[in-house]
This record gives C-alpha cells, structure tokens and sequence, in this order.
C-alpha cells in the first residue's frame, strides 16, 4: 500500500506529460519543424499547443472530479499540480506569441508589431490576445493583490472566457491545427474537456456536484481561536474516512456564503458531523457568529489522509496546531482492541492552546497501543527528530503522518528524511484552495 500511494502521484504526472507531449508528436511532421529559418515560428506554435493542452488540464484538475484523487492520491496533491500546470501553463501561452512576433521581425518589424498590438481587425489573432489579457490580469489579481476570498473566487472565473477565446483563437485561425486533421482534434478535445470542466464547477454546480444538507446544533468556544461546530444531517448522512475533509458553506446570518474546506473530526461511527475550526482569516472569524439551527451545505468527502489507507499498522501521527483536527477524527475511530499502535504527537506552543488534550488523553486511557504525546514549543523548544526517536525509538519503521503549518512539516520531513525514513512512508496533509 505504501508504494502504491506513492506511485498515485507519478501516475498523474505521467499523464499529464504524455498528455503534452503527444501535440509535439502530432506537429513535428510539419514543414516548421525541419527549416532552421522559422525556428521562432515553430517554437511559438510549439509553446501554443503545449500551452493549451495543459491550460485545458487546469480546468480538469480544478474541478475536483473524484477519478483525480485515484491517480494523484489526494484533492491536495490535486490540486498542488494544479497550481504549477497552471504557472507552467501561463508562461508558455505568454511566449507564444512573442516568438510568432519574433519570425515577422526580419520580415518587417510593423507586421510583427501588428501580432501583439493591432490585432483587433483580425478577430482569430484578437481573440488570443484577448485570452491572454485575461490571463495576465486575473493571475496578476491573485498574486500581487490580496483579494477577499469571495471577490478573488468571482474573479477566477473569468479564466474560463479566457478558455473559451483561446479555443475560438485554436479554432479559427489558420495553422498547422487546421491543416492536421488529427492534431485538431486532439488540441479541440482538450479544449472542450476543459470548457465542460469550467461549466461542470462554476457554472451548473448547482445541479452537477452532490450536496449534503445538515444543520447545526451547537457551537462550542474551545477557546485559542478554535470553534467546534457539530452538525446532524437533514436527510442522507454522507459516508467518510476519519482524517479526510469536506467543502462547507453555512446559511447563517453575519457568514458568508461560499464553500471552504475542513478537515472533519467527528467519527464516521458517529451520527453528527464535528468540526474544529481555527480564526485565521477574514471567513474563519466569522464562525463564531454561527447560531444553532444554521443550513450547511456540504460537498464531499476528500482526501487519502486517513490511517487505514497505509499498510504498516506502526504510525507515528505529528499534529501542529489546529493540525490536530484530522487526527482526532482518526483518535475517535479506533477500536478495541486496536490493531495499531501510535504515537501521537501533539505540537502548540503553550497547554492552554492544546483544545483537544484532555479528550485525547482519555481516549489513550481507554485504548490500547494509543500514546499521546503533548509538545510545548515554548517549554521545550521546536519538535525534531531527536526528540521523536527519543519517545518514539522504532519511527524509522513506521508511517509518519504529518498535519500541521507548512514549515513545520517541511522542516519535519527533510530531518526524519535524514534518519533514513523513505519518502514514500511519509504522508502529509497539505491543502490549499483553489
């Protein structure tokens, strides 16, 4: 099992890059590809169906389909090649046509100049550059600019109207697509793919994406910031693993409506939902102001980062934080007798931070091979490997899960990397939306 989730990845990986490489495949018998003197032209067309397909790709990965999590092991890994296809994608679209621009130049500098800024009378040239303009503007909004998180989402959307100039552009203008009868289809079905993927989520996510309704029935102060919320369902109860996490947007006076991701800590034994939420953000600080009786929506489950998905029963779990919050999910699911043992690392900076603490040492109480090992940064100092294989001496043979901020966990990972802990035996649950 363990080099099977390590392999999910690659899986994904290789699709995508075969799913890139087949257009230059397709074009390379083409006269641009042997005469040394169109080498800008050649490379700009290259760039451009490259380009497209994984532009098309992005859309797919961001849909959330659940066939993706099969091949990349998991919505956040999911979504982590999601983040470099689109980069990798924009880049490539950009020099597209700066190196067409570039073939006119010895030609006559006007006619080049005409490619980029005067294409509006030529609406195949118009309508990539108005692709592209979409691109650079929407990406420059997420960059550079910190957008609340409901007018970042609307703004997102637009990338599909570039989608679609882009392939009105791939359609209409004369090329080496349109004379290569199966180089066409392979570039437009990715393209139409994309378009239905945009359409799918963004659009008719209303009829097209299976909701669960619940209702909230009581919101606790944990106190540090951290909101528990339990919810009991309305009608179907959704079926999950412990450890994974749902999209959820609440009907609740002061909150806004879209969807955001949380990691679920109740037990699928259980007949509510629970979840432990941390003020960290304009939309988290809102949650305290969640009254019982409030309509959830929620989409779901996701994610592989659950106990029963790796084989060795050895685990070691590091939880930072608010990080805690899958891994008291998976806590509440063992059973006795339990077949595992584990350590379960809890890391905050002082007790009064560690919400959960008392429930999970009450579970150790009363389950066997479960150890909870609380860690007080400011008492003891950074958690490292030294000190895990102080408590926990056989680590080397075990699944590591790690749950926490990123540099915690990034840190984490190179140090128990140095012990000779392979990559493969650590698992880490690195969300980010979309």
């Amino acid at each position: 099992m363990k080099t099977i989730q390590a392999s999910r990845l690659n899986i994904g990986i290789i699709l995508i890059i075969l799913a890139s490489l087949i257009p230059i495949l397709l074009w390379f018998e083409s006269t641009n590809a042997r005469n040394q003197s169109s080498i800008f032209l050649a490379s700009g067309q290259v760039l451009g169906l490259v380009g497209s397909v994984l532009f098309s790709i992005n859309f797919l990965l961001s849909a959330r389909f659940r066939f993706l999590e099969n091949l990349f092991g998991g919505l956040n890994r999911v979504y982590i090649i999601h983040h470099l296809v689109g980069a990798v994608s924009f880049i490539l679209l950009l020099y597209h046509p700066v190196m067409i621009s570039l073939h006119y130049v010895p030609i006559s500098v006007v006619a080049a100049a005409k490619i980029l800024f005067s294409s509006y009378s030529n609406f195949p040239i118009f309508s990539g550059i108005i692709a592209l303009a979409v691109m650079i503007i929407t990406l420059a909004l997420t960059f550079f600019i910190k957008l609340p998180y409901q007018i970042w989402k609307v703004s997102h959307k637009f990338l599909g109207l570039a989608l679609f100039f882009a392939s009105l552009h791939i359609y209409l203008i004369p090329s080496t697509v349109s004379s290569n009868i199966p180089l066409r289809i392979y570039i437009l079905s990715f393209s139409f793919a994309g378009i239905a993927a945009f359409l799918y989520k963004s659009v008719f996510e209303r009829f097209t994406i299976k909701k669960y309704h619940y209702k909230v029935t009581d919101v606790k102060l944990l106190g540090n910031d951290i909101t528990e919320v339990i919810l009991a369902p309305l009608s179907k109860t959704m079926f999950y693993l412990p450890g994974q996490f749902v999209f959820v947007s609440f009907t609740s006076l002061g909150i806004t409506k879209e969807a955001h991701p949380f990691s679920l800590t109740s037990s699928p034994d259980q007949e509510f939902l629970s979840f432990g939420i941390k003020s960290s953000g304009d939309y988290t600080e809102t949650i305290k102001l969640l009254k019982k009786d409030a309509i959830a929506q929620i989409e779901g489950p996701y994610g592989y980062f659950t106990f029963y998905r790796y084989g060795t029963k050895r685990q070691i779990w590091i939880a930072g934080g608010i990080g805690i919050t899958p891994f008291l999910s998976m806590a509440r699911s063992l059973t006795t007798p339990n077949p595992y043992k584990i350590d379960l690392y809890y890391v905050v900076s002082t007790k009064d931070e560690a919400v959960f603490l008392d429930e999970l040492q009450k579970i150790e109480s009363s389950t066997e091979n479960f150890k909870v090992i609380p860690h007080f940064s400011k008492e003891m100092g950074r958690l490292n490997s030294d000190t895990i294989m102080q408590k926990s001496p056989d680590a080397v043979n075990s699944d590591i899960l790690l749950c926490g901020p990123p540099p915690m966990m990034k840190s984490l990972k190179t140090q128990l990397k140095k012990l000779g802990i392979k990559g493969y035996r650590i698992h880490s649950e690195e969300f980010s939306i979309d």
